[in-house]
């Protein structure tokens, strides 16, 4: 069956007959179209909602498919932060930046080529390190837009860092491509962790 063909409906009719009721059923061929997108003709509905939803819309969830208006409503449960949480975790993300970024870079320069395997083996652990410290600083508790903020305190506390390890020590981290894969792969998993 393609998206072209309609949906049954069936139309129930009562008829009387000999003190018992008997249902007649009618088969009437109508077509439904999805509430998001209109162009789009289907039969799927969702589990929670019964509302119509096409293939783009429809989210598989472990008890069958549901809009994503129903699962965004479902996993707001899962979050419980306080409105001073996320400018927190954007504040320890940019400190830790800032601090620790600096002496990644240096330590990555100081090992030549090997510092590219260093940065590869150390920047997720240094990323889970990370996520870890952001969410024991907020209590253990989660927004949706958490991740966000974190990945916008590294930024911004790597720029600072830098900034300083170049005025202060003469370093030049923003060339050093270690440095670079380090603080890309420890964003990425900081980002995934608290995701």
């Amino acid at each position: 069956m393609n998206t072209t063909e309609v949906q049954e409906r069936v139309v129930t009719t009562s008829v009387q007959f000999h003190n018992s009721p008997v249902v007649l059923a009618e088969v009437v061929e109508e077509p439904t179209y999805c509430a998001t997108h209109p162009a789009v003709a289907t039969w799927m509905r969702c589990n929670k909602c019964s509302g119509l939803i096409c293939l783009k819309c429809a989210v598989q969830t472990p008890v069958g498919y549901r809009c994503k208006a129903c699962v965004r409503v479902q996993q707001n449960v899962y979050f419980n932060a306080q409105r001073y949480d996320n400018p927190l975790a954007f504040a320890v993300s940019a400190v830790l930046a800032a601090v620790a970024g600096p002496v990644a870079g240096i330590l990555l320069d100081s090992f030549y080529f090997f510092g590219f395997y260093l940065a590869f083996v150390a920047g997720p652990g240094a990323g889970m390190i990370l996520a870890q410290i952001v969410c024991w600083a907020a209590g253990r508790r989660r927004s949706r837009y958490t991740p966000y903020f974190v990945v916008g305190g590294i930024v911004i506390g790597l720029l600072a860092g830098i900034g300083a390890a170049s005025w202060v020590g003469g370093y030049r981290l923003w060339v050093n491509a270690p440095f670079w894969i380090f603080t890309f792969l420890a964003a990425t998993t900081a980002y995934r962790v608290l995701r």
